[in-house]
């Protein structure tokens, strides 16, 4: 069996590296990351299973492929509710869908019969393997949209904190960049190749993960959080919903900032009683077996709808 996964090469999509090494490890399994620029030049006996991560997909390419859409968030952006309508009553009717929590799923999830799964998020075995000399106070790993507020919520770097390192990892917008590249304690190290990432992150004290309290992002699962718990940091952080029940889930103890940043003060942290879970159990590998992906690629492959 050949699965292509479609890269759309806008997303980070850790998840996609997880599946391919995961699906190539099975039996008379082969998996591709793909394009979409190479699905244009591919043709229908290239793969049997296409799996794809849609904005919208309103026509099937492939009479004879089997076809599963992923949903690893809600839409963002302007009038995400509108988007999140446009997905869930005018893509086609996948083979099978995969989402990434109970509240994806009951945004998106349509009245069909088709085999469905729930995939919480992964974190790479490399995140749990580093034993590093810390060098930074803080990073920040992952998206520097404008919308993710980081202008505002690194000014304390400038004033209260300026004695104290922040390294970003990702692209920056331009408009944080001009304000910050002036600031020796504020480091960006642009686009690096994921594999990278874990040994760098893992050089700082406390993680830092600032999510504005707005729809979608206050209810999903964030990426980085759970990538800095793995490396082992401490983790400093705005407060939201899925903030506080993964908290109480893990049982973890997160610096939590006002909303004003007010208490993001090193003397603050320091008394802070800080405790980081062991997300062990969310290593890719052992997530993708407790969930059965193998079980549900099999629903996919040989479900017939009734006509």
């Amino acid at each position: 069996m050949k699965i292509s996964f479609v890269h759309s090469e806008k997303s980070y999509l850790p998840e996609i590296n997880a599946y391919e090494a995961y699906f190539n490890e099975q039996e008379g399994i082969e998996a591709q990351i793909i394009t979409n620029n190479e699905l244009k030049e591919m043709k229908s006996n290239d793969f049997d299973v296409l799996w794809k991560f849609p904005g919208m997909d309103m026509r099937r390419n492939f009479k004879d492929v089997k076809v599963i859409h992923e949903y690893n968030s809600l839409s963002t952006g302007y009038f995400p509710s509108f988007k999140n309508y446009l997905k869930k009553h005018y893509n086609i009717i996948p083979d099978g869908k995969v989402f990434l929590n109970e509240k994806v799923e009951s945004d998106l999830k349509t009245k069909d019969k088709m085999p469905a799964i729930i995939r919480d998020m992964g974190i790479a075995k490399q995140f749990f393997l580093q034993n590093t000399k810390k060098e930074f106070d803080f990073v920040y790993v992952g998206a520097m949209g404008k919308g993710r507020e980081l202008e505002f919520a690194l000014q304390p770097f400038t004033t209260t904190l300026k004695h104290k390192s922040m390294l970003l990892i990702g692209q920056p917008n331009d408009d944080l960049y001009a304000q910050y590249k002036n600031h020796s304690n504020i480091i960006f190290t642009g686009v690096m190749p994921y594999t990278e990432i874990p040994s760098i992150a893992s050089k700082a004290i406390y993680g830092f993960n600032y999510m504005p309290d707005i729809y979608p992002f206050n209810v999903q699962a964030s990426t980085k959080l759970l990538e800095y718990c793995a490396l082992g940091l401490k983790v400093v952080t705005s407060d939201y919903h899925w903030l506080r029940e993964f908290e109480k889930h893990r049982e973890g103890r997160f610096f939590k900032l006002n909303a004003d940043l007010a208490n993001f003060t090193q003397n603050e942290l320091d008394n802070f009683s800080f405790m980081t879970p062991n997300l062990q159990d969310l290593e890719w590998h052992q997530l993708l077996d407790n969930i059965n992906l193998l079980g549900f690629l099999n629903q996919v492959v040989h479900y017939e709808p009734s006509r």
